[in-house]
């Protein structure tokens, strides 16, 4: 039988190898730790900012005033301590102007512009958002879902145009839509600043519209899309129909090509058919102007 020294030397050399190959296995993990850190290609982990922070463990200097989150020291108590009704240095919300804005499709130069017109005239057009989709692309990462967005803007008087825009939220997306159409400005010829001209037959891709020229008083009795068309451009009395394909971008280019491009003047058939103005305008539309 072994003797009590013997059993006390064996659990104590049990014990030295059992706790040199946690040691080992701690050691080893941690160096393989270290290592993945320390490769070139290594990806750093990404730390969220706050403008005034130079680094993300330490703190703001509490003597001065942070422009985003201290508040103006305007108001005092007797003591000399801060009013907790002190405003903001926003009253209602931070300008997210800088934050939201798209350097490529924001700016609206006054050159890009028909001939004519300024920025303060932009601010009466009205606008109309005729199109607000999601769409998705089909990448090998999966697919990477955006908004989609078509405006319409005109000023009743005339003048219209349509843009479409695309990004990942809807306001952006409106936005750049709205912008692209302030640029693609048209200008459209109106009878009696309320109809056509005459009737229009126009096939686009699939689509093929009608537009009948009206009396006074007959109103916009046409498809949705083409009725908010025409309230931008300015059109009173029009009647439309779509056939084939009503795809709501097909409707709002062709009606747009259809009224820009499909219309004769009298000025025109006069010139084509050596005739007077006065007699075209009589013959057609039975009146002297």
């Amino acid at each position: 039988m072994a003797s009590p020294a013997l059993w006390q030397r064996c659990i104590a050399a049990s014990a030295l190898a059992s706790t040199s190959r946690n040691v080992t296995r701690t050691f080893t993990t941690t160096s393989a730790v270290a290592m993945a850190r320390q490769r070139p290609g290594a990806s750093k982990p990404t730390v969220a900012r706050v403008p005034g922070l130079d680094q993300p463990g330490t703190l703001h200097n509490l003597s001065e005033i942070h422009p985003l989150l201290d508040h103006y020291p305007r108001k005092t108590d007797q003591d000399g301590n801060l009013d907790l009704e002190t405003p903001k240095l926003w009253a209602s919300a931070p300008p997210l102007d800088n934050m939201l804005k798209n350097q490529a499709d924001d700016d609206v130069d006054e050159a890009s512009l028909p001939h004519g017109l300024t920025k303060d005239d932009l601010k009466k057009f009205l606008k109309r958002a005729l199109v607000v989709k999601r769409t998705s692309n089909m990448t090998t990462a999966g697919k990477i879902p955006s908004m989609y967005a078509l405006v319409v803007v005109g000023n009743g008087e005339g003048i219209a145009g349509y843009g479409e825009g695309k990004d990942d939220e809807v306001a952006r997306a409106v936005r750049k839509a709205t912008n692209r159409a302030m640029r693609n400005l048209t200008a459209f010829d109106r009878y009696d600043d309320r109809t056509i001209y005459h009737d229009i037959d126009h096939k686009f891709h699939a689509t093929n519209i009608q537009f009948r020229s009206r009396p006074p008083g007959f109103g916009n009795r046409c498809n949705h899309y083409i009725h908010e068309i025409c309230s931008c451009i300015g059109i009173l009395d029009i009647s439309a129909k779509v056939w084939g394909s009503r795809n709501p971008m097909n409707v709002i280019k062709a009606t747009f090509e259809a009224l820009s491009l499909k219309q004769k003047l009298p000025e025109d058939i006069a010139r084509g058919r050596g005739k007077r103005v006065v007699d075209v305008q009589h013959t057609y539309y039975g009146a002297n102007e």
